[in-house]
């Protein structure tokens, strides 16, 4: 397992010592022709480099972190041999006794096994059809779709205010409105940015189409998550049942209740970024491994197994620093998780005061999750890319966020509004499925045709649509995040390896490697 060594001299100085390539006697003479910005300045060519070098034994990053996730995980098996039995029972008896109950309560679905298995087939179905040809407009509409998903952005903000003011909250009707307003001013200053992030797209689509087991990571990732997420509801509804058993306090049971929220939250964490650090090296190793051949769009690859090399360097050399950049997400989640506790107690006793101090902190909490949700995506490229440890990641991801903040977001933004879009069209035409199974099955076991049945069904069918849609969005912006990093720190490599691409870099947004080469050189 081995990890790409930038083949230019450091952006950043000082992590000369770690990440300083290792040049090769032969050089390239070709100069590439001088680049010239906005306002007359003329920038350097891009600096001419040697093959990429490879560290052949990587350093095991951050293992603290894995000792404590290990910790956590223990302790979450050991709820679990306490608590899942308790389900078991109440699930062969019929009776479920929870902490609240005076008294057990019997129930029963009345559904065929031939119903519920004919339901998940049609919104399983519809949901990866959809996503295939979802892929495919990608792959072959990418600006199209861009301009689409703003224009439906703007739509939808407009939709939700006129529906604000029918119903007379006019505070929130005037905040829909204006960020309407404020998004579709905003598409006329961007959409000169709107060729690169199409290249962009329809690259990452190419990528992913090249590297299909990429796919399989990202649905091998969303399987385990969701195993361990019903292991941990199972788990959770039994500890309360031991808890009821056992006479434990209030107390001790929300403390229980914490924990096990807070593994929950770092475990999938782990899991979704392992996801994003295996797509994220595989795509790095096709930018500065991948050769164009003369005459061709072709891209071939020295290497074999990309993906299940990446897989191997995140599940071991990068998977402290995965676990280390999850642990504080989830910590952030799960004081969010408490704010929302104490605001549902202030309003339950009627504390009006305490119940407004809760509901901003939670806000403010929610905020500081999304911004590092936004910014680990980038650090763990760079794990991904360069084996970094988590902290000098960070750094990097920084420095890069300051000097190509503006182009990273407006990238995000555009290929974040497609991907949306595809998630919300995904789980309306799963739901509309399920709407007609119910509806030509003349209902669904003994429920027959109520309105709860069908809105029960379509939210149900929406998940699972929205949920098989997450396994091609999870790879696109893993995609999209490498080609920025890539093309942003080490544009030469690119250059030199694949000059059809670089070329229609150049043509789309230039400026896009400008501001890292200048304060590289």
């Amino acid at each position: 397992m081995a990890y790409y060594q930038t083949s230019q001299e450091p952006l950043f100085p000082q992590y000369q010592p770690q990440y300083q390539p290792q040049y090769n006697q032969q050089q390239y003479n070709q100069q590439p022709p001088p680049s010239t910005a906005p306002f007359g300045k003329t920038y350097a060519p891009v600096p001419v480099t040697n093959p990429p070098q490879f560290v052949e034994r990587p350093r095991w990053n951050d293992l603290w972190a894995v000792f404590l996730f290990a910790v956590f995980v223990a302790a979450f098996i050991v709820f679990a041999i306490l608590g899942v039995p308790y389900v078991i029972t109440s699930f062969q008896t019929g009776q479920f006794t929870l902490p609240s109950d005076t008294s057990s309560q019997s129930t029963s679905i009345g559904l065929s096994v031939k119903e519920i298995v004919g339901l998940l087939a049609a919104s399983v179905g519809t949901g990866i059809i959809f996503s295939v040809i979802y892929f495919f407009l990608m792959l072959t509409f990418p600006g199209p779709l861009i301009s689409f998903s703003y224009f439906l952005n703007v739509l939808l903000m407009a939709a939700a205010a006129v529906y604000f003011f029918y119903l007379g909250i006019y505070i929130a009707g005037g905040i829909y409105a204006l960020f309407a307003v404020l998004v579709g001013v905003t598409y006329f200053w961007i959409r000169s940015r709107i060729p690169f992030s199409k290249l962009v797209l329809q690259t990452v689509c190419k990528i992913t189409a090249k590297f299909n087991g990429t796919l399989f990571v990202a649905l091998g990732g969303l399987v385990v998550s969701a195993a361990f997420s019903i292991l941990w509801l199972v788990t959770v509804l039994g500890m309360a049942e031991f808890g009821t058993a056992k006479n434990l306090s209030n107390t001790v049971l929300i403390v229980i209740l914490v924990v096990l929220v807070f593994i929950n939250f770092w475990f999938n964490e782990v899991v979704r970024n392992t996801v994003h650090t295996t797509v994220a090296g595989t795509f790095a190793s096709y930018f500065f491994l991948g050769m164009q051949l003369p005459n061709s769009d072709q891209v071939t690859l020295p290497a074999r197994h990309t993906t299940i090399k990446s897989l191997g360097r995140a599940l071991t050399s990068s998977f402290g620093s995965i676990c280390f950049g999850s642990l504080l997400v989830s910590l952030i989640r799960t004081m969010k998780f408490l704010a929302q506790m104490a605001q549902q107690e202030s309003a339950q006793d009627g504390n009006i005061f305490c119940c407004l101090i809760s509901s901003c902190l939670e806000c403010i909490l929610s905020c500081f999750a999304d911004l590092l949700d936004f910014f680990n995506k980038y650090a763990y490229t760079e794990i991904a890319i360069y084996g970094k440890p988590y902290c000098d990641a960070g750094r990097d991801t920084w420095n890069l966020i300051k000097y190509k903040g503006i182009d990273l977001i407006i990238n995000d933004s555009m290929i974040g509004n497609v991907l949306a879009m595809g998630s919300l069209f995904a789980a309306l035409i799963c739901a509309l499925v399920g709407y007609l199974f119910v509806h030509f099955n003349n209902g669904l076991g003994n429920y027959g045709n109520q309105a709860g049945v069908y809105v029960a069904v379509c939210l149900i069918s929406a998940f699972i649509g929205a949920w098989l849609f997450l396994v091609l969005l999870e790879v696109v912006d893993a995609g999209t995040c490498a080609t920025f990093v890539c093309l942003a720190e080490d544009p030469a490599t690119i250059q030199r390896q694949q000059p059809g691409l670089f070329l229609q870099v150049q043509e789309r947004f230039p400026q896009v490697t400008w501001g890292m080469q200048s304060n590289a050189y």
